[in-house]
């Protein structure tokens, strides 16, 4: 079996061999031999330079790489210390959420406060209106409806006779004029 291998290695040792004989009995073969090898020797220096490049990165890289480790040693401190820091963070934490929770808590009343006071004038003016409403129909003998702005309509109340009577009039069809005049008839009528 040994020699079967020889054999077979022999013959593709021929093989290269008539493959290399053939390509340097060409015309041009000696020239691509030629360039295949100097491309052959640029990218080897290439590729060794990549390669001396990176081993100095590397190198720069465990440099940095003791040094802040180094620099980690003796930035730390001891457990008591560590835990004094906790303890003083963890209060200042806690004092910010309480001034934080004030601070909300002070705007809500200040809100509840303008709402509950914005409130109360609007009961104020609405009894005031409503007086006043009173008065004029107390005067008048008329109680308005101002439901539907495009008319002009109420109800004029007698209390003698214990009579309402309503009253309607269009604006689009009557002039304000017209409308005030038939008013004070009306009014004038009672």
């Amino acid at each position: 079996m040994g020699n079967l291998s020889e054999s077979f290695d022999i013959e593709d040792l021929m093989s290269y061999g008539d493959d290399l004989i053939s390509l340097l009995n060409a015309k041009n073969g000696f020239e691509v031999v030629s360039q295949s090898f100097e491309d052959l020797k640029a990218l080897r220096f290439v590729c060794d330079e990549d390669f001396n490049q990176t081993q100095r990165s590397i190198q720069d890289c465990k440099k940095k790489l003791v040094a802040c480790k180094k620099k980690t040693e003796e930035a730390s401190c001891g457990d008591d210390d560590v835990e004094r820091l906790q303890r003083e963070l963890d209060e200042e934490m806690e004092i910010e959420l309480v001034a934080r929770e004030l601070k909300d808590l002070n705007a809500q009343w200040t809100s509840v406060d303008e709402q509950r006071q914005s409130v109360k004038r609007k009961e104020r003016d609405d009894l005031r209106a409503e007086k006043m409403l009173s008065m004029y129909a107390s005067v008048t003998k008329v109680i308005p409806e101002v439901e539907d702005p495009s008319k002009i309509s109420g109800y004029m109340v007698d209390r003698e006779k214990k009579v309402i009577e309503k009253f309607q009039f269009e604006t689009n069809k009557m002039t304000a004029y017209e409308t005030c005049n038939s008013i004070w008839s009306i009014i004038n009528k009672q």
